[in-house]
């Protein structure tokens, strides 16, 4: 007898990442800590950080950096709409270190036109691309 498998998606408003992936488990960044979906899940609606989506599929592991969103837990199905995700090997750990020291040196400039609050998220969110690519090397 098959092993019961959850289905997973993962939509950015850019496109589709996965598509109908049949996965063993589902780990999501929600807001308030980590959540683990297996499947017969209860349907649940859950609202995501800035975190490392991780799913498993015969003892091997995937891992997304997700910045923010939602999820929707069906049954056996797992809707990840997440503001942006990027596969963790695919991630440019050099590019994310000079993002970072130009949104650092912007905050530094003391620029009465930067917006203090989309240079903080936008240094999370280069944070959060960089622990997912280190933790997956």
């Amino acid at each position: 007898m098959a092993e019961k498998k959850v289905t997973l998606n993962l939509i950015t408003p850019e496109k589709q990442l996965i598509t109908d992936k049949p996965v063993d488990m589902v780990i999501l960044p929600a807001l308030l800590g980590e959540m683990g979906i297996l499947p017969g899940h209860i349907p649940t609606v859950v609202q995501l950080g800035m975190g490392s989506l991780r799913y498993k599929t015969d003892g091997k592991e995937d891992e997304f950096a997700v910045l923010g969103g939602f999820a929707e837990v069906l049954k056996d199905t797992v809707n990840v709409f997440a503001e942006s995700a990027g596969l963790a090997e695919e991630i440019d750990e050099e590019k994310e270190k000079q993002r970072l020291k130009a949104l650092k040196d912007s905050l530094s400039s003391q620029d009465a036109d930067i917006d203090f609050e989309l240079a903080e998220l936008e240094i999370k969110q280069a944070i959060t691309r960089m622990k997912v690519k280190r933790k997956h090397l």
